[in-house]
């Protein structure tokens, strides 16, 4: 064999798809990636964009900025134009879907430059796919044309699993990347984002290659570079070392298909334990390449070669940790309600939390008892599924970005201090009482353009305590699928049936969207239903569960559950039925604030196990006093408030005014709204909750399912000169102004 047979060659997106087709061999798996694998690829994608994407010598110039690599793939060349994928499958169906769903998004925006750069990554000619694997044809094409995909009796695996991560992308996108941003996502990723390939010479040569790397023992990971660093300065003890090394991987395997707990676990400790505090740079290497972290950091680490003890130390603590840890990465994967009260560990991984990890961490410390342990744990993972409510509610932002700022900025620091639960209690309950009531700031939060993941999870935890406080059966995880339970309308999408009552269709389309006029419902009986008006619906409600069947008349007649707690709650003016008749603003003003009292109740700091300040003294200590539980800055989450978006940047700048008034055209209708101090949009039609994005503001107003809401919402000056939010922004930036901070 000629040594020339194996070549490499680095590829960006653009130039890796372009005028190409991919197949797989007979031999490869089927495409298996799930949610966390896509998860974790597109936000990192998203994050590693918005790293530099305020950068405005960048944007400026953005073909400078840097470069992601994706990783090697390897191939071999059946013709000119075809290739096999030997290695990389996963990654290539996947990248295959983000440019579908990307295509859709841009195109409902009307953005041709882009759709047209798409299009040539997706097929090869405009009908044959690019990833040209003949067992997902059927998929592919529906997501294309936008049909929904039935998956029949007889489909693969991979066909299944490809709708299912086809939709997670779908939502992914819409939340990560407002219309603004979209364009030049798209840019970046398709000539910035990079992979090696490594190409065989033929089919034989590329099995066994493929053998090679899947049969004859692992390739080294960071993991195992650090073990081999730790095991050749720890002297004589080496053994013993590598025993407890064995024995802290054992702890992780709760799952034995997850090959990288053991990598998470130990960049999480280091998180917790070492990191300087606020130092993103730190962070940022402990990501990328762990090992080499801990080499630089030798000295803050306190692991001298002089002393092999300290890396005996060093490990012993790593396995005292992953013990006590055990636990809760079981519980981050099962829900087990009632036997461990772990089920906020569960729904904030489920959530795509996963920085949960680190705070949990700073909060344990290796000599911990197990109980105590477990404690710290939970009440770490009910502060973040707390907080998570809270700002989905307020329609603040819930990106891995926010997490990340939550958790090294303000949990990490103040953790570390904490020596036992009661420490941890106190200073996670006085975070909290910083927080908003959730009955005071969500009056009209509902279904908006990217979040009917959150606003699914408020009404299967809202749906599941009712009936779990009432004696009946249900399953918060049932109410979590998408497939089972349907987020049912309780008015259909007719605003001739209310003219009368709310003129406005604005108003109409905000209001039927709202938290109060939704419920979940068994997706055959959704289907039935159709779109039957209310008053037809109501009695049909009363076999489905307590938040539903409570608007018959005589739901709750012979119900002693339901009415004691009704009683207990104080909710005899909110848990109630409604005549046919009843008035739409009435029922879901009415249900909204039920919906908003159960949140209050279920997210209660005391019930969750935080300790709220009692005292004046409790907030503001006096200077004297010796403290022994860390006390929260009291702007701590205030600042974790505040909006990233481009308006609240215009704010922060001084560019725009809280309570200026904007408007956006539509069919000849001015439809006015006003910037809050915090970067939201507050429609004048409804009021109420902030919208987070121009865009989503922009899409109810219009009726349409995005909305371009930088160039489509305008200030109007002095003279009555309207001016886009866009071309103000872009004044400013070119004057220097934005970037400013008056605040």
């Amino acid at each position: 064999m000629a040594t020339d047979e194996i070549k490499s060659q680095g590829f960006n997106l653009k130039e890796l798809f372009r005028d190409v087709s991919y197949e797989i061999d007979y031999y490869q798996r089927d495409y298996t990636w799930g949610e966390e694998e896509v998860r974790t690829l597109l936000r990192d994608l998203c994050t590693s964009f918005r790293n530099w994407g305020s950068d405005p010598a960048l944007l400026r110039r953005p073909g400078n900025a840097p470069q992601y690599f994706l990783g090697p793939f390897v191939y071999y060349e059946q013709s000119r134009n075809r290739r096999c994928l030997v290695d990389g499958q996963q990654r290539f169906v996947t990248l295959h879907l983000i440019f579908l769903q990307l295509r859709a998004r841009a195109q409902d925006l009307g953005y041709t430059r882009p759709v047209d750069r798409l299009n040539r990554t997706i097929t090869t000619d405009g009908h044959h796919f690019s990833v040209g694997i003949s067992d997902h044809e059927p998929v592919l094409r529906a997501i294309s044309q936008g049909r929904t995909y039935e998956p029949g009796a007889g489909d693969s695996l991979s066909r299944r699993n490809l709708w299912a991560r086809s939709q997670q992308i779908a939502a992914l996108v819409a939340e990560e990347l407002d219309s603004e941003r979209l364009d030049r996502f798209i840019d970046w990723l398709l000539d910035r984002v990079v992979l090696v390939g490594i190409r065989a010479v033929d089919q034989d040569h590329g099995y066994r290659m493929f053998e090679t790397m899947n049969d004859r023992g692992a390739r080294l990971t960071a993991v195992d570079l650090l073990k081999s660093y730790l095991l050749s300065n720890v002297g004589s003890r080496e053994d013993e070392l590598n025993t407890n090394w064995q024995e802290m991987l054992r702890e992780l395997a709760t799952d034995r298909e997850d090959a990288g707990a053991p990598a998470r676990f130990i960049k999480s400790a280091l998180l917790a334990r070492h990191v300087r505090p606020r130092d993103a740079d730190d962070r940022r290497q402990i990501d990328n390449n762990l090992n080499v972290w801990v080499r630089k950091n030798t000295d803050h680490l306190g692991l001298r070669p002089d002393r092999p003890e300290n890396f005996m130390r060093f490990v012993t603590s790593l396995l005292d940790t992953a013990r006590l840890f055990r636990p809760l990465l079981a519980a981050s994967r099962e829900l087990k309600q009632k036997d461990d009260r772990l089920e906020a560990v569960f729904f904030n991984e489920r959530n795509g939390l996963q920085a949960q990890a680190v705070a949990m961490l700073s909060a344990i410390r290796p000599d911990d008892l197990p109980a105590d342990a477990k404690e710290k744990g939970r009440l770490v993972a009910n502060f973040i599924d707390r907080w998570y409510v809270l700002r989905v509610l307020q329609d603040l932002s819930v990106q891995s970005s926010d997490v990340a700022d939550l958790v090294h900025d303000t949990l990490v620091p103040g953790l570390r201090a904490c020596h036992n639960v009661s420490d941890v209690a106190a200073f996670l309950g006085g975070l909290a009482a910083q927080d908003a009531d959730p009955d005071a700031e969500a009056t009209t939060f509902g279904l908006r353009g990217n979040n009917s993941h959150q606003v699914r999870y408020v009404l299967a935890r809202t749906t599941g305590f009712v009936e779990e406080e009432c004696e009946r059966p249900g399953s918060i995880l049932a109410y979590l699928n998408h497939k089972q339970f349907h987020i049912e309308h309780l008015w259909a999408k007719h605003h001739s049936r209310v003219e009368v009552e709310i003129p406005d269709p604005v108003v109409f389309r905000t209001r039927r969207n709202q938290l109060g006029g939704l419920g979940l419902l068994p997706g055959r009986e959704n289907s039935s239903f159709n779109d039957l008006p209310l008053a037809q619906k109501i009695p049909l409600y009363r076999r489905h569960n307590t938040l539903l069947g409570i608007l018959a008349a005589d739901f709750d007649l012979r119900n002693p559950p339901l009415r004691a707690f009704i009683k207990t709650h104080h909710l005899d003016a909110l848990l109630r039925p409604f005549g046919p008749m009843e008035a739409m603003t009435k029922v879901v003003k009415t249900r909204q604030s039920l919906y908003l009292r159960l949140c209050a109740l279920i997210w209660h700091p005391e019930r969750l196990g935080l300790r709220l300040p009692t005292l004046e003294t409790d907030l503001h200590p006096p200077q004297d006093t010796k403290q022994t539980t860390p006390q929260p800055q009291a702007s701590a989450l205030r600042t974790a408030r505040r909006r990233t978006t481009d308006v609240a940047k215009m704010l922060d700048a001084g560019v725009l005014k809280p309570g200026t008034p904007i408007v956006l055209t539509y069919r000849s209708v001015d439809h006015w709204a006003t910037v809050d101090a915090d970067g939201g949009i507050v429609l004048k039609a409804t009021g109420g909750t902030a919208f987070g994005r121009v865009d989503e503001a922009g899409a109810v107003v219009r009726g349409t399912k995005t909305c371009q809401g930088m160039n489509e919402w305008r200030i109007e000056d002095q003279q009555g000169v309207r001016v886009s939010l866009r071309t103000l922004r872009d004044q400013a930036q070119a004057s220097g102004l934005l970037g400013r901070t008056r605040r």
